[in-house]
């Protein structure tokens, strides 16, 4: 089951590992993810390991505590939950109610509202009228082409994502390359680009806001 920590988890190895040879550590990942007291390095080692037996990451023999990461065996965000509701609203007659997809599939009742709200803004679905004050609902042709379970995203999209990596890869590259080397000094100063480009004009109209005041 995906939780709040193995989330961050997997972005900062995404971050970290722009492939599936990328050798990622320990310490790295406690430096990304600002870990810095004992009990919380040793959740993140325990979320590690159930990576570990998803076949996320793969042990680099020889080294403890060094790691690869393989994206082709992140969890596929198709539920079975998802496929039962889908299979369900697209046989559904129209006038049917979020309550009876949830009796039929056997899926939580708020499970199926917020699938459902989703389906409706996508257009999968549309309402078909009411019984007292309970809406109907019914597919919609889009839905009846769509023979797999559209997916709703897992989560808003972070608006840092490329700014964490690029902090992340930063750090990787001050602690484990020469600066002094030309290609690294490239690298350093496309990191630093995509920092800057989105943190300085804010920092700008904040320095000018100061200024400013009587």
């Amino acid at each position: 089951m995906a939780t709040p920590e193995s989330d961050k988890l997997r972005r900062a190895l995404l971050a970290l590992c722009p492939d599936d040879k990328t050798i990622v550590c320990h310490q790295q990942l406690y430096e990304a993810l600002g870990l810095e007291d004992e009990p919380a390095k040793a959740r993140l080692r325990s979320r590690i390991k159930d990576l570990i037996r998803r076949g996320e990451l793969r042990r680099i023999k020889g080294r403890d505590g060094c790691y690869t990461y393989h994206r082709e065996a992140m969890p596929k965000r198709a539920g079975e939950g998802f496929g039962r509701m889908w299979r369900a609203i697209r046989a559904a007659k129209p006038g049917w109610t979020w309550q009876d997809i949830a009796q039929i599939t056997r899926v939580d009742y708020t499970m199926v509202r917020r699938y459902a709200v989703w389906l409706a803004d996508e257009g999968f679905i549309a309402q078909a009228g009411r019984r007292g004050n309970t809406r109907l609902w019914r597919s919609t042709g889009r839905a009846q082409e769509q023979r797999v379970a559209p997916l709703p995203p897992i989560r808003p999209k972070d608006p840092f994502e490329a700014e964490r990596g690029a902090a992340c890869r930063l750090v990787r590259l001050m602690m484990e390359a020469d600066p002094i080397q030309p290609h690294v000094k490239g690298k350093i100063a496309k990191e630093l680009d995509i920092l800057t480009r989105r943190f300085e004009p804010a920092a700008r109209e904040e320095s000018e806001g100061d200024h400013d005041q009587p």
